[in-house]
């Protein structure tokens, strides 16, 4: 009753707050105003999640509410380019949301089957110890699939779950251990696309992106481990962790070196992510068995017979497969143009191409139709987990579509641009030490980091070329701000939402992950920024 009460209490503050911020706005003009209100729903959101006790769903309504209010009275929008931004925001969240929805269904059945408990003991017997096996699942397998599409925030809680680890640890582990990568995720997509509309070398972008990575994947190693179990498991897992980010950042490095210094794609751009998970998995699994006969902890004893293995294994292995298949060029351009108009939807002067047959949630959901038969959960079985499912998704799932609307009103308004110039004007000749900042800020106002490059590419030029940077010291720039677009994936509501939603953790456990988050976060986007203000200094 009293966690009721503050968080009744809490909604007020916030309520009472926004009034304030919308009334400020009908009497302030200046550059610092302006910023401060362009900031003001993000913060509200954040403070609210982390802090106040308050669910990532009900902080998306406060924020959409706040986005609208400000981009209509404050930012050059009507109400109806508002009303137009969010339609287009919601359609555009289906990628994402439906691809949750699709992964919950699978791990739900999964789940049910007693497949996560057998995939629990044959991961136990690969590597020994729960900080081990939290970096070779997070960031070896997360990044591995991560780069095919598939949504490790939603896939792998109840897995880790299974495997004993708290409801907090397994939260974490799933959203921070791709982060490093998300730049290689979704097949190089926040390198391609980009690079694809504003004119760049999209191997020269993955090269500068790489070249931040063994500082910033051997962070979020080390953090995973603070997460899993505090200083104990840091100095416990020290050795393994710096093995863990040094060989996913060493991957990336080695892939995109190669092809810069060549000048063209002997190693593709879209397989760079599988590359790195799976040499980071060979890793850490050769270290493991180097170190188990040196007296540390030996792995699970519990034997699976083959059979059974390759049925609880199956629904990931055909889901590999086919987003495999998916990924290919030719077959994912065909599926792309195969339903013509159909699916072409027209709202205003902007046009939303759905793509339902190359978007990975549709084959997320084939590969559970399939799964079925390899599987072979019971009636019963099947009946929990589609129930469990029809009781969790549709959360998350509103959460997503409500946060997408957040990001296409601001970035459909002047409120993105606004952010970007006043740290440019305020920080003048400094701005190299805080512009990966703005791709912090861009993927938590965007959604994701491909939103966060395309959208600030403008803002990120402008301000190299008012400070008169080389076309490779901007390129540094520009990787800087994808990476950091990367460290925001581990304070992203929807993301976090996704995750807690997949094994129904609290709110309480909602916004301590988020507070924890928000360290790791903040600390690494700063190491980013010295970087870059480094490297820019030095002429790279």
């Amino acid at each position: 009753m009293e966690e009721k009460r503050i968080k009744e209490i809490s909604l007020v503050v916030l309520a009472v707050v926004g009034v304030l911020a919308i009334a400020t706005a009908y009497m302030t003009t200046g550059p610092t105003a302006k910023f401060l209100l362009a900031f003001f729903p993000l913060l509200v959101v954040l403070v609210g999640v982390a802090f106040l006790r308050q669910g990532s769903l009900n902080m998306a309504f406060v924020g959409y509410v706040l986005a609208v209010i400000l981009a209509v009275t404050n930012f050059g929008n009507t109400p109806l380019d508002a009303g137009t931004s969010t339609l287009v925001g919601f359609l555009k969240s289906f990628g994402i949301a439906f691809t949750v929805a699709a992964t919950m269904l699978l791990i739900y059945i999964m789940q049910e089957a007693g497949a996560l408990k057998i995939i629990s003991t044959v991961i136990k017997k690969q590597v020994a110890g729960s900080e081990m096996q939290a970096l070779y699942i997070g960031v070896g397998f997360g990044s591995f699939l991560s780069a095919l599409g598939v949504v490790t925030p939603a896939l792998f809680p109840p897995l880790l779950a299974a495997m004993g680890f708290s409801q907090l640890a397994a939260i974490s582990v799933a959203v921070l251990g791709y982060d490093p990568t998300t730049s290689f995720s979704l097949l190089s997509i926040p390198i391609t696309l980009p690079s694809q509309l504003f004119g760049l070398n999209p191997i020269e972008f993955a090269f500068e992106i790489a070249v931040f990575l063994p500082v910033i994947s051997t962070g979020f190693a080390l953090a995973i481990l603070w997460l899993v179990g505090g200083v104990k498991s840091m100095k416990k897992g020290l050795v393994p962790g710096f093995i863990c980010g040094l060989a996913l950042a060493g991957a990336c490095l080695v892939s995109a070196g190669v092809d810069y210094a060549l000048g063209y794609e002997l190693i593709p751009l879209r397989i760079v992510g599988v590359i790195a998970g799976l040499f980071t998995m060979l890793a850490l699994t050769a270290y493991d068995r180097m170190s188990r006969g040196k007296g540390t902890e030996t792995a699970s004893g519990e034997t699976v017979e083959r059979g059974e293995m390759w049925r609880c294994f199956s629904p990931l292995v055909i889901l590999t497969i086919l987003a495999a298949i998916v990924s290919l060029p030719a077959i994912g351009d065909y599926l792309s143009k195969t339903p013509g108009s159909i699916e072409v939807i027209v709202i205003g002067a902007q046009r939303v191409d759905l793509d339902v047959l190359s978007q990975i949630y549709t084959w997320i959901f084939i590969a559970t139709a399939i799964s079925l038969v390899t599987l072979k959960p019971t009636k019963e079985q099947f009946d929990r987990g589609f129930g469990l499912w029809l009781k969790r998704a549709p959360a998350p799932i509103l959460t997503i579509m409500v946060y997408f609307g957040v990001s296409f009103v601001m970035s459909g308004s002047t409120m993105n641009q606004v952010l970007g110039e006043t740290l440019a004007l305020v920080f003048g000749g400094a701005y190299i030490y805080v512009s990966a900042s703005l791709g912090f800020l861009g993927a938590i106002v965007g959604g994701s980091e491909t939103t966060s490059n395309v959208l600030f590419y403008k803002i990120q030029k402008t301000a190299a070329d008012g400070l008169g940077l080389a076309p490779n010291q901007f390129m540094t720039v520009y990787g800087s701000h994808a990476v950091a677009g990367g460290v925001a994936s581990a304070v992203t509501p929807s993301k976090i939402n996704n995750a807690v939603a997949t094994v129904a953790a609290g709110k309480e456990v909602e916004s301590i992950i988020m507070r924890k988050h928000l360290i790791v976060a903040l600390l690494l986007t700063m190491v980013t920024c010295l970087l870059t203000g480094l490297l820019v200094s030095l002429g790279f």
